[in-house]
């Protein structure tokens, strides 16, 4: 299908999205359906990523999250709203970098933090650490406890700015 990958704000929805088998709620296929929790919206089980392209349903962007971006904040979050939810353990913070969201590139364990770190040439943890959101290093007591928990009790959600190229990671936790 060639909606799959055409999101600005989210690189591989075939990969990283969170799919459902129960059927779309407005066309009732069963291809392709995105998991209704996700959208942060009661009325929504299942949908469809055609009839999410054709804007049936949107993703509700959090207050917090649209005050994030400053210059012509209206067609960014139109945009992200239409962009296929994270599938969050807690809850919904999309990184802003350059005064518009990142792209979501994925969750990522310890082997990917080693593959990209090597090819930088820098330490796996130090290299981890670097990319941590702000919010979430105040939480960090101990870095090596929690690049130990990656891929346990705890997810790493990477985002790319498609402007200057930074990374960033939020760590959430169950």
């Amino acid at each position: 299908m060639e909606i799959i990958n055409k999101y600005k704000y989210f690189y591989n929805v075939k990969k990283e999205a969170a799919f459902t088998e129960n059927k779309c709620q407005f066309c009732g296929s069963k291809e392709d359906c995105l998991e209704g929790i996700y959208f942060n919206q009661d009325n929504i089980d299942s949908v469809c990523l055609r009839c999410f392209a054709e804007k049936k349903a949107g993703v509700d962007i959090p207050d917090y999250i649209q005050k994030r971006i400053k210059y012509d904040p209206n067609k960014k979050i139109q945009e992200l709203k239409y962009t296929p939810p994270i599938p969050w353990v807690q809850y919904n913070d999309w990184q802003v970098c350059c005064d518009d969201y990142m792209k979501y590139i994925g969750e990522w364990e310890q082997e990917e933090f080693i593959k990209v770190s090597e090819n930088e040439s820098k330490n796996e943890i130090e290299f981890f650490r670097e990319m941590l959101n702000g919010d979430t290093l105040k939480k960090v007591d101990d870095i090596n406890v929690l690049w130990e928990d990656l891929g346990y009790d705890t997810v790493a959600y990477v985002f790319k700015c498609s402007i200057c190229g930074k990374r960033t990671v939020v760590c959430q936790s169950y």
